[in-house]
């Protein structure tokens, strides 16, 4: 590893703005992550320095990236967002694939479930209502396993900052109404 890139993921580790998602870049830069969840990437720079993160250690081509948010469909008053245009962007020129859902966590969750398999990373903001995360959970558990790296943000008031809660695939399951029961012979 070079010195410029250890510099590099020190500052972004420990050093970067907002402090909140640091946790986030130093589960990235572990370097076991290529397949990304994120809902709701708001102006999608904590969503480049994920994909920037991976790319050091995976080629751009491996690392799959889904970004789910309103875009369009955010309510006019609200003016913190991308347009999906906007985001593709952005975050293409990382070289990954980007693949950009537009809608509520529920709907669009719901839509691309099947389509996403064994994610090592999942990333949820807290500006998603909890109404809509608690039907959304249902989803999950075909998406994530064990290994799974889940980080949901609790929920604040703009432009106060707002850790992030590690979950784990257990919780998820309790709160997607799964429960692993043996099956009897």
């Amino acid at each position: 590893m070079s010195l410029k890139h250890r510099v590099w993921a020190f500052h972004l580790a420990h050093m970067s703005k907002p402090a909140e998602d640091r946790p986030i870049y130093q589960e990235m830069l572990k370097g076991q992550v290529t397949r990304i969840l994120e809902l709701g990437i708001g102006l999608g720079d904590r969503s480049v320095r994920l994909l920037e993160a991976a790319a050091h250690f995976h080629d751009a081509r491996e690392i799959h990236y889904t970004g789910v948010d309103l875009f369009e469909g955010r309510e006019r008053s609200c003016d913190v967002g991308l347009s999906i245009k906007q985001a593709y962007r952005k975050l293409a020129r990382t070289g990954t694939h980007i693949r950009l859902v537009p809608g509520d966590a529920f709907s669009a969750v719901a839509r691309i479930a099947n389509s996403l398999r064994e994610l090592d990373l999942v990333v949820i903001s807290g500006d998603q209502p909890a109404e809509v995360l608690d039907r959304t959970w249902f989803y999950f558990p075909r998406m994530i396993d064990d290994q799974t790296q889940i980080f949901l943000q609790k929920p604040g008031h703009p432009g106060e900052p707002s850790p992030y809660d590690r979950v784990r695939a257990d919780e998820i399951a309790v709160w997607a109404g799964h429960t692993h029961r043996a099956r009897a012979a």
